[in-house]
């Protein structure tokens, strides 16, 4: 059954059974009834994917993330579904997990499937695979601050002003040494770190020990990240985890190795979760607005895809700011932080 069939049933042209499907205001009742009582016969249903085709649009997105294991993940696909809703626009979610091949290919089938935008988080494309896309004619937003994926609109948290605060904090506690365990699947943000490191260092006129190493994602990657400091003998006076799952295993590998938190090690996170708060003792975060960035992201694609006459060769970048927020872990003892937590 098809368009065509339906039209010679309901003795009426092609024509007039599209206008029943898209303008159906435009139709005699009695003919709108016989069409659709058609229709509803023979349970045939309108292929909307090509007639968003004849339209010019296919009224959907495509979302490649690396992972969907995360608050800040969870959180810029619920920004992004927010707009791509309001905007009567469907988002196609497809997992990179961190691998440029798998995001690359996905990439072309977003093409094939005709697409009418792409956001991509954490891109790891190479410069020879960005430059392949750039026949894609396709507008893309890069959640990030990877400038070879070849996105010309970008947006991305603030690393350099949220490692600032946090290691400002830090050493206002009287904290010397600082380990990072950053995520092994998303981007090393370390030379972001370490800029605001330099700038503490600057404005205190001391200087602060720093080292980094990547870890799972995971509450058993911070578990494992402590379990190899204390068996190294190198615990630092603070250990920061790009996640917050990661600093929940570190809390749990501290209980299990009798070692105090704050006292034996302070503990901290680029990343704030609803369980942090809550955990004891509760743990220092950087509030991310990750939600918000989803959002940034899909308006600025968007008004790319709404726009055609916006300069494809204008690159637009987006940046926001974390908050952070002071709790028990590091040892803050001033009650004024958690009252406003």
């Amino acid at each position: 059954m098809n368009i065509r069939k339906i039209a010679e049933l309901a003795g009426v042209s092609v024509a007039t059974v599209s206008r029943v499907f898209n303008h159906p205001e435009r139709v005699l009742p009695e003919t709108r009834d016989r069409v659709l009582a058609i229709t509803e016969e023979y349970d045939f249903t309108p292929n909307w994917f090509a007639r968003n085709l004849t339209l010019g649009s296919t009224k959907t997105i495509a979302l490649l993330i690396p992972g969907i294991d995360s608050d800040l993940y969870r959180n810029i696909i619920s920004g992004v579904e927010t707009v791509a809703g309001n905007k009567g626009f469907v988002v196609i979610f497809c997992q990179t997990r961190g691998d440029a091949e798998a995001e690359f290919n996905f990439l072309k089938i977003m093409k094939s499937r005709k697409v009418d935008g792409i956001i991509q988080v954490r891109s790891l494309l190479t410069p020879s695979m960005a430059a392949e896309l750039q026949t894609f004619n396709i507008p893309r937003v890069h959640i990030g601050k990877n400038r070879e994926c070849g996105c010309e609109m970008m947006c991305y948290l603030d690393y350099e002003e949220a490692a600032y605060r946090l290691i400002h904090h830090l050493s206002g506690l009287g904290h010397q040494s600082i380990v990072l365990l950053y995520d092994n699947q998303g981007d090393d943000i370390t030379p972001e770190i370490e800029a605001g490191l330099h700038r503490v260092s600057r404005e205190l006129k001391r200087s602060i020990r720093f080292t980094a190493f990547a870890g799972e994602n995971s509450a058993q990657g911070g578990y494992l990240a402590v379990q190899r400091m204390v068996q190294n003998g190198d615990l630092p006076d603070v250990l920061v985890t790009a996640g917050a799952l990661q600093a929940i295993g570190a809390l749990k590998a501290a209980r299990d190795m009798n070692l105090s938190i704050p006292g034996d090690l302070a503990l901290a996170s680029f990343n704030d979760s609803p369980v942090c708060s809550v955990v004891s003792p509760a743990i220092t975060c950087l509030e991310m607005p990750a939600a918000k960035l989803g959002m940034a992201s899909a308006r600025l694609l968007f008004d790319r895809i709404e726009d055609d006459d916006q300069d494809m060769g204008v690159s637009q970048e987006m940046i926001l700011q974390p908050k952070l927020k002071i709790r028990e872990s590091c040892g803050n003892t001033t009650d004024i932080f958690e009252l406003f937590d």
